[in-house]
């Protein structure tokens, strides 16, 4: 017999204090207990937490968009050694996938236009780490872009109102501003960290990803004042917060992402925050300095040396590449100190050329044209006052991670990507949500016809 209702069941209600005891437990790396018991608790726990994302999947996407943020330590389990948020990914992916097949309705769920760019694009990833160099951290680099896309899957999953929506960005948004207060409230000396993304330039471009989203929010969302004065509240911490993690890859995915607002739907004021960027660049000096005096400080040259090295790497092998992780792997035996001192490669582009070859690199370049071309689609169709914001600021967040990209690794990085995945997922529904109201509406329309005509 098939269960159709279980996401009527109360029970999920009763649960999420255990969801958030888990969330606690699992996360304290010193606890005085027993590594044998510790380890029992944990997956006791996470029984009770798929439990509870069985039978409310949405609830998964909360608690990802609030640990992630907030809390999310390294947790080994076994040979695995994953981020909290990315267990909480894969505890929920399983229960959400698990939900849908005995609902029987999977395979609407997931159904998508880009699937099909999807699946070449990890084919791609697949046949990049069948060559690494080293099979472990070919199948951890796998791993940290599978964050994305399974993140991306589990949207499409879970969400399925406007209503999820909503709270989604209540709480990723109220857990941002959070974070930034403490960041702020506790900063030292240095560039500015926050509990989780302690690095300034993932702090920064985690930002780069939230602040097109609220800008688009702000500037074309139907919100009351109070809603406003809040949203500007935060926006003003998260600009300050940006600032001060010095990131410069970060400030180039928000400036890129604001323009893109001003491209696809132009408005004054954004047109006058753009003018502000601008202005803040040439005439606050830390920043004026960072921009236009620091190309030559050691970071940036760390850039550029590794950026030649990936280039020749790629020339060596352009079509398949090296091999998925062989970046990070070969750096030990580099005789250059940059490289084997800083293994990471803070370009999207070059490491997926280097790595995957001109395979994955157009594998990826299908996926984001056809993913281009449903997104237009979408802002032309949706009207909805409040879809088509969250559309707009979806939209202009992958891009600013994508402009972002050209100076760090957000694709590749688990501890913001999660975010780029999700955003994508919310393009796609949003587009399914509009296409049932549209058929709704028609529906109605017909009975009324019909209804009038017989009377």
């Amino acid at each position: 017999m098939k269960i159709t209702q279980l996401s009527d069941l109360d029970c999920h209600k009763k649960l999420v204090p255990l969801i958030g005891a888990f969330f606690l437990f699992a996360g304290c790396s010193e606890i005085g207990v027993d590594p044998e018991v510790r380890f029992g608790l944990i997956i006791l726990f996470a029984i009770i937490s798929f439990v509870a994302i069985f039978t409310k999947p949405i609830l998964g996407i909360y608690a990802v968009s609030v640990v992630s943020v907030v809390f999310s330590p390294p947790i080994r389990i076994g040979f695995v050694n994953l981020y909290f948020h990315q267990w909480v990914i894969l505890v929920a992916l399983l229960a959400s996938l698990s939900s849908g097949l005995i609902l029987e309705n999977l395979h609407t769920k997931i159904r998508s236009e880009i699937n099909v760019p999807m699946t070449i694009f990890v084919g791609s990833l697949f046949l990049a780490m069948a060559h690494a160099p080293n099979t472990v951290i070919g199948m951890k680099s796998f791993l940290y872009v599978g964050v994305l896309i399974a993140s991306y899957y589990l949207v499409l999953l879970c969400i399925n109102t406007e209503r999820h929506i909503q709270v989604f960005i209540v709480l990723l948004l109220t857990a941002t501003t959070g974070i930034c207060v403490l960041s702020l409230w506790f900063h030292g000396s240095g560039r500015l960290g926050s509990l989780v993304l302690r690095n300034p330039n993932s702090f920064g471009n985690f930002l780069a990803l939230v602040i097109p989203f609220c800008v688009s929010l702000l500037f074309h969302g139907r919100l009351t004042g109070g809603q406003k004065l809040v949203l500007v509240l935060s926006l003003v911490l998260m600009f300050v917060s940006l600032a001060l993690t010095f990131s410069r890859s970060a400030w180039v995915g928000v400036f890129l992402g604001i323009i893109s607002l001003s491209v696809m739907k132009p408005r004054a004021p954004v047109f006058f925050l753009i003018c502000g960027i601008i202005a803040a660049g040439f005439l606050f000096s830390p920043i004026q300095k960072r921009i236009f005096k620091d190309i030559h400080d050691p970071g940036a040259q760390y850039r550029i040396t590794k950026a030649s090295i990936a280039y020749n790497k790629f020339k060596e092998r352009p079509i398949l590449g090296n091999g998925l992780g062989s970046f990070h792997y070969e750096a030990q035996f580099s005789d250059i100190w940059a490289y084997r001192a800083h293994s990471t490669l803070e370009n999207n582009y070059l490491l997926m050329l280097a790595e995957g070859g001109l395979v994955e690199f157009f594998a990826f370049v299908y996926l984001i044209i056809t993913f281009g071309r449903k997104t237009v689609m979408f802002l032309r169709k949706i009207k909805d006052p409040f879809l088509f914001p969250a559309l707009l600021g979806s939209v202009a967040s992958i891009i600013s991670t994508l402009g972002a990209g050209m100076f760090e690794d957000t694709l590749f990085f688990p501890k913001n990507n999660w975010l780029i995945g999700m955003f994508m997922g919310i393009v796609i529904v949003m587009g399914r949500i509009s296409d049932e109201s549209i058929k709704a509406d028609n529906s109605m329309e017909v009975e009324g016809g019909i209804t009038a005509s017989l009377n």
